[in-house]
């Protein structure tokens, strides 16, 4: 089971608490008997598809495809949420929300950075989980 000093961010502590949600990472860890192959795997997978989605985004933006955009943030939000990314998550909901909406109530382009960069510190995170894990 994950410590909750790996929740802390102060002195000597990690930064996972507020990037990954570490009962989704406790869940992971549970469902490969507390080894790393599954969670490895998974985030191979978060780093295969993500980007792509994320391109996928910028394309509806530009093109005006609220209803895909709609349905491409959905897709990353999944994805975000299963792999305990709640930053993630959220930027990618307040999008998908948008899209069926059919308006932004923030600048679209900042959102889809914003975006960009929390599933940065996403992997960021991850990958330090995993080491930390495996030291």
């Amino acid at each position: 089971m994950v410590q909750n000093s790996d929740a802390s961010s102060g002195p000597g502590g990690d930064s996972f608490g507020g990037v990954l949600d570490l009962g989704i990472m406790d869940q992971l860890l549970g469902l490969d008997d507390g080894e790393l192959g599954l969670l490895e795997e998974m985030l191979a997978l978060y780093q295969e598809d993500t980007p792509d989605r994320i391109v996928a985004l910028a394309a509806t933006l530009s093109s005006g495809e609220m209803s895909d955009m709609a349905d491409v943030a959905h897709a990353i939000k999944g994805a975000a949420s299963t792999m305990g990314a709640p930053k993630v998550r959220a930027i990618a909901a307040e999008m998908e929300a948008a899209g069926r909406l059919g308006k932004f109530e923030a600048d679209p382009v900042q959102v889809l950075e914003q975006l960009k960069a929390a599933y940065a510190q996403s992997v960021v995170a991850l990958e330090g989980f995993i080491a930390k894990r495996k030291a």
